[in-house]
């Protein structure tokens, strides 16, 4: 007789859930106890090692431990019975009720119990609570409790917003310590008006901390970046006029220190820019890294700069932008052979550096990548030049530098497009042809789109496109995501042209109609072939040629109001004829390590 397995699915590990939940509480069925420093909790301690490594690793060293002679049946930990209530409510249910009274204790206890996902959900509520009175705070405490993706988030958030003075205002600012203090004045990514700004920062926070008794003196020469000379500068005169009747007051007695320390100190530091520049990263046919300076208007418009050589010199890998680090996936090593690799690596702006990450599990080059919550995506590729018909789909945490693979792509297709937005990753058309069927001057292209769902981990179908295409760009922005081009077969006979080339449809997060279709947004043709999509919170920028055979002319739009426009950095290496790009990524990074790198480039 023929075996045939059955399930229930989800459904069963739901109820399993669901009572063991409601038996937790039966002290005739725990095995275990909690010691807390308000008490203790009687525990089931299979469900608790499943569902937190900590007690998992502890358990299971009990168990080897000479036979469970020495165990140690009772584990103290530094947390209220309250909060380790909410724990064994997240562990039997999934659910968590976070709130401004309890996120600090969460926080403390997920972090200390090694709770991985429990921790992203306080991360997630505290990104959602950010303003300029407590991001200091909010700073110090993902610092305190290993956040990375909370601390480039909020240092982020201070950066582009110091130049308001909103949070200089804040109790947070003046009850800052002498070293953090300097920590947060000295950094390149500040976003000021001029040195004026980190003036009336100090003269605020010495005000208020003058009975510290400060050293004044190394405040001013870490912090400012002009010559102490200020008296003769027109614009430091009219900034000292305008400030006199604000607060504080330049009579006060911190501006008096802040005085005595500039007439004794001769010179501050050599300037360095402050703020931060965007810019197209994007690597050439030689395995060289640019950086493209498109978007500027100022004096470096259409300047560019190359990076320090990759350890491992690649061709065609992914660029891709995350966490403030520019990473370079896969791609294909210099040498007559031509070898795929599997390499990662990730390029620092801050030290100028390079490093390799832990290696993709397979080799190939051009695979496609998106990035999400400090997270990368990584599925498809090319090898030997035929692109690759499998349904890998692999997650890297660029914080703990380790993969894993996640459900399959449930019906893989050449030439998809693929994006991410509100934690889902968007699988967009393509064709499920390689190559024509023999005698067909057509191929098959669909409509479909296919979406995972992070959270859950689970491919589902989403809304079809309203036009169906092969090979186009997809971008997230703002939450929208945005096909832009492609191609699709036209089966008319007497048609110039095989193929045709779509416009731009985008799926609003907030709308349930579907895709909506933008006539205005037509990809130029300058930039219908080979079109690539960009995006960072202010611009969606596309990059492509006219036709098949200008493969070293590459144009680049942007898309502003009501169509595309020509950014002010357009005649630049982009548009040199002299290299040939396979990749690009839009890179935020402090503008004095890009000046940096100008001034290295001249010598």
């Amino acid at each position: 007789m023929n075996r045939q397995e059955f399930s229930t699915g989800r459904l069963h590990a739901s109820r399993v859930l669901q009572e063991l939940n409601s038996l937790r509480h039966l002290e005739s069925l725990c095995d275990g106890l909690v010691r807390l420093s308000d008490g203790s909790v009687k525990v089931n301690k299979a469900v608790l090692a499943s569902g937190c490594p900590y007690f998992r690793v502890l358990f299971e060293f009990e168990e080897g431990s000479q036979q469970g002679q020495n165990r140690t049946a009772e584990p103290t930990l530094d947390i209220t019975c309250a909060t380790f209530q909410v724990i064994l409510d997240f562990i039997y249910t999934g659910k968590v009720v976070i709130d401004n009274d309890n996120i600090e204790e969460i926080l403390k206890a997920s972090d200390l119990l090694l709770m991985t996902d429990l921790k992203e959900l306080c991360i997630q509520y505290l990104l959602g609570k950010i303003d300029v009175d407590n991001c200091l705070g909010v700073l110090q405490f993902a610092q305190q409790f290993s956040c990375p993706r909370l601390v480039h988030y909020v240092k982020d958030f201070i950066c582009e917003h110091f130049k308001h003075r909103q949070i200089v205002r804040t109790d947070e600012f003046r009850a800052l310590n002498e070293e953090r203090l300097k920590e947060l004045l000295a950094q390149d990514g500040l976003s000021v008006k001029s040195e004026v700004d980190i003036l009336t920062a100090l003269v605020v926070w010495l005000n208020a901390n003058l009975s510290a008794t400060p050293d004044i003196e190394s405040l001013v020469t870490t912090c400012l970046r002009e010559s102490s000379d200020l008296n003769y500068d027109p614009k430091f005169q009219r900034a000292l006029q305008d400030l006199r009747a604000s607060v504080p007051p330049w009579d006060s007695p911190g501006a008096e220190g802040i005085r005595e320390a500039l007439r004794k100190t001769p010179r501050i530091r050599s300037i360095r820019e402050r703020g931060t520049i965007t810019v197209v990263a994007c690597c050439d046919g030689k395995a060289a890294v640019y950086l493209v300076d498109v978007l500027d208007s100022g004096k470096y418009c259409s300047s560019h700069v190359v990076l320090p050589p990759m350890l491992v010199p690649r061709i065609r890998p992914t660029l891709i932008v995350e966490g403030g680090y520019l990473f370079a996936l896969g791609g294909m090593r210099l040498g007559k052979e031509k070898q795929m690799t599997s390499d990662v690596q990730r390029y620092d702006p801050t030290t100028n550096t390079w490093m390799l990450m832990s290696p993709m599990p397979y080799c190939c080059c051009s695979p496609h990548v998106v990035s999400h919550a400090g997270k990368l995506y990584v599925m498809g590729g090319f090898n030997d030049e035929v692109e690759l018909e499998i349904s890998n789909l692999e997650e890297f945490d660029i914080y703990t530098n380790k993969w894993r693979s996640l459900p399959p792509i449930p019906n893989v297709r050449r030439g998809a497009a693929v994006a991410v937005a509100d934690g889902k990753i968007y699988y967009i058309g393509g064709s499920p042809w390689r190559e024509p069927p023999i005698g067909s001057l057509y191929f098959k292209v669909l409509d479909a789109v296919e979406v995972f769902c992070i959270t859950e981990e689970i491919w589902m179908a989403g809304p079809p496109l309203k036009v169906r295409r092969s090979h186009a760009a997809a971008v997230s922005h703002n939450g929208t995501v945005f096909v832009i081009g492609g191609t699709r077969p036209i089966e008319c006979p007497s048609a110039q042209g095989q193929l045709k080339v779509t416009g731009t449809e985008a799926l609003f997060s907030d709308s349930p109609m579907g895709w909506t279709q933008f006539p205005n947004y037509t990809v130029p043709n300058e930039a219908k072939i080979h079109t690539r999509a960009l995006s960072d919170k202010d611009h969606i920028l596309v990059i492509g040629n006219a036709d098949l055979t200008d493969v070293k002319r590459f144009n680049s739009f942007l898309l502003e109001g009501s169509g595309w426009t020509v950014p002010p950095g357009c005649e630049c290496i982009l548009r040199s004829g002299s290299k040939a790009f396979h990749s690009y990524a839009l890179l935020t990074l402090p503008a004095a390590a890009m000046q940096q790198l100008r001034s290295e480039d001249t010598e």
